[in-house]
């Protein structure tokens, strides 16, 4: 197997850089590294955004982006993530959930949470930075960078005009009951040790266990799986939980 080189630019808890990052380490590929550089992210992504892969000489920014050329650059010897229809069915249901709201607002309303693996004070802390220092960041850098101060300043107005209210927040729980239900019943018609399209995993497969692992971490899950709840749903994420690549992307210091 070969193939250009790869770098990627990310942040370890980003949602989407754990997404190509999960990707890539399913999809086999060894040839790359990775870094977190905000410096170079802003210079060749203008809405400065990761996570950003270079490859060989090609920037490619957003992860859904960065996926599909993978999966297109890097064909022979290495396997086949794309999905069938059912399971394109299901990568449509995960990625329609608005992750920001189930994030932040699982951050806000600590009464709907149980168990989150995300401890008070980094929960506070960062809490505090999205109210208060991020917009003046964003300022900074649109003063700083005139020439993409458009880009800076609509981040500055989604970012002091982004709330989660319980309702909406609670609208978007409601909307996750259902898809992981689907998911529940499917499961049910399948081999114990299948994956979601079958023997194989697909790109279905990885948004579901990153959605699943993203309700672990911050306090979600044991109302979707928890206490004997949707045993199937409960077994796939186990067995997510024991793979190499799951532990790699997730607890590194521990895979």
């Amino acid at each position: 197997m070969s193939g250009p080189k790869l770098f990627i630019w990310y942040h370890p808890t980003s949602f989407y850089s754990q997404k190509v990052l999960l990707y890539m380490k399913e999809k086999r590929l060894t040839n790359y590294d990775y870094k977190f550089d905000y410096d170079f992210v802003k210079n060749v992504n203008p809405k400065s955004e990761i996570p950003v892969v270079k490859i060989g000489d090609k920037i490619v920014p957003d992860s859904s982006t960065i996926i599909q050329t993978l999966e297109d650059t890097f064909k022979e010897g290495y396997p086949n993530l794309t999905p069938s229809d059912k399971g394109h069915h299901f990568e449509q249901l995960y990625n329609s959930l608005e992750i920001r709201t189930l994030t932040f607002g699982a951050m806000h309303n600590v009464e709907l949470t149980t168990n989150r693996e995300i401890p008070d004070e980094p929960r506070l802390n960062y809490l505090t930075k999205i109210a208060t220092k991020r917009p003046a960041i964003l300022k900074a850098q649109a003063e700083a960078h005139p020439d993409v101060a458009e880009i800076y300043n609509e981040k500055l107005q989604q970012t002091v005009n982004f709330k989660v209210d319980k309702a909406r927040l609670e609208c978007e729980l409601v909307k996750l009951e259902v898809i992981l239900e689907e998911t529940e019943q499917h499961l049910l018609q399948m081999d114990e040790k299948s994956w979601l399209c079958g023997n194989n995993i697909t790109l279905a497969d990885i948004y579901l266990a990153l959605l699943m692992r993203r309700l672990v971490y911050v306090g979600l899950a044991y109302r979707y799986w928890g206490n004997g709840k949707r045993p199937n749903l409960s077994a796939y994420y186990q067995r997510w939980s024991e793979k190499k690549s799951f532990k790699e992307v997730f607890y590194p210091t521990s895979a």
